[in-house]
């Protein structure tokens, strides 16, 4: 990590000051799904570099401390057993779980400066948890301000959340005197195109905050488009009737995979509330916690959540991840050489091996007919099972039945 910080030092801007400023993204992992893991991680990644910076991880578990809780602490053994054991307590967290991200993002922006000589200006961070307010009120670089970067990723999701959730409410009629739901209505398959046209609409229009705004307006105004009443003011090229208005051919062009009036004028207010100046303004930059998630799926590899782990195991995971992701499978060569131990032709082969697969790997899925193929997938799938549903009620609902 200290290689990477120095790459991220000598990208960042020169200034007379020797401590320079960085952006980074910050995301927590845990053992356990829930709220309840008795282990956490949280990576810290340099917007420039791409890399890995910092990390750390946390416990609240400590089966010896529990044992000796119970003892009288006032005896000679509970005294001895409270020397020899603090040094290699594994518990290393007293608050909640979900405290964790926010209490490790307060030690990586305090450290930073004496570690790194970088600040971290702008943190970009999920929205998950309270991490970005513990950071500034740690205040970590005094009066120097912090701050927040959404991730498009996670604000292009909220979209597809409050439309699913709206969906859900049942028992609710609309002007037309029909469910917002069911065949020709919001169903799953287009809450997934809005929600991908939301997202869509941020990242074309990287830096222009009028444009976005307007991307994403066109995106609800062009569904709510008819025959009777286009409406593509705010809509692009890429838009049919646009592309029919330009050879001269509306007089055959016919609207398709709109929803009806009654039902945008029900999510118009989703909409007014994720096309704010202030929410967009913090998506500018076009940032997203790729990396992260990365980083987090290579330590549950190597660690899987299957399995019960200990805070040392853990660390382990988190220590090697951390190396093949910033440098390659080639790092557990210098590793091994560490350890006196010296790795054959074999090994060697295969470590280059797997960094050409991951490479070769890497390319593929972000050739754009890769994603375009993954995402049309994903819709049929549930446009699929929208279907299926329909015909066959809802089989699973909490409490439902």
């Amino acid at each position: 990590m200290t290689e990477a910080a120095k790459k991220e030092y000598a990208m960042a801007e020169v200034t007379e000051d020797p401590v320079r400023e960085s952006d980074v993204s910050l995301d927590g992992t845990y053992l356990t799904r829930g709220h309840t893991s008795l282990i956490g991680v949280c990576v810290c990644i340099g917007c420039d570099t791409g890399k890995v910076l910092d990390a750390d991880t946390l416990s609240k578990s400590g089966k010896s401390c529990d044992y000796w809780n119970t003892q009288d602490p006032t005896s000679e053994r509970y005294q001895k057993w409270q020397r020899d054991h603090v040094a290699v307590c594994t518990r290393t967290h007293e608050g909640s779980s979900g405290s964790m991200e926010s209490r490790i993002a307060v030690d990586i922006f305090s450290r930073s400066v004496e570690q790194f000589q970088l600040r971290y200006t702008r943190f970009i961070g999920d929205g998950d948890v309270n991490s970005f307010k513990k950071v500034c009120d740690s205040k970590p670089y005094g009066d120097v301000k912090i701050v927040k970067i959404e991730c498009v990723g996670h604000v292009q999701k909220r979209m597809g959340t409050r439309l699913r959730n709206l969906k859900n409410s049942k028992g609710r009629k609309l002007e037309d005197d029909k469910t917002i739901g069911g065949r020709g209505r919001l169903t799953d398959d287009q809450i997934g195109k809005i929600q991908q046209y939301y997202g869509n609409a941020i990242r074309d229009n990287k830096g222009d905050l009028v444009k976005m705004r307007e991307a994403v307006w066109a995106v609800y105004f062009h569904k709510r488009s008819t025959d009777d009443n286009p409406t593509h003011n705010f809509c692009g090229e890429w838009c049919p009737y646009i592309k029919a208005q330009n050879a001269n051919t509306l007089d055959q062009y016919k609207h398709k995979g709109g929803l009806p009036v009654a039902v945008m004028d029900v999510i118009k207010p989703i909409f007014k509330d994720l096309a704010k100046t202030e929410l967009l303004s913090r998506c500018l930059d076009g940032y997203t916690q790729n990396a992260n998630e990365s980083t987090n799926n290579l330590i549950w590899k190597y660690c899987p959540k299957t399995k019960m782990h200990g805070l040392t195991v853990v660390r382990t995971a988190v220590a090697l991840a951390v190396c093949i992701y910033n440098d390659g499978a080639g790092r557990i060569k210098d590793i091994l050489e560490a350890m006196d131990i010296s790795p054959g032709p074999f090994t060697l082969e295969f470590l280059a091996d797997k960094d050409t697969q991951r490479i070769v790997s890497a390319q593929r899925q972000a050739k754009m007919s890769s994603k375009e193929f993954r995402r049309a997938q994903r819709l049929r799938r549930l446009g699929r099972e929208e279907e299926l549903v329909a015909v066959e009620g809802v089989p699973y609902m909490a409490g439902g039945y």
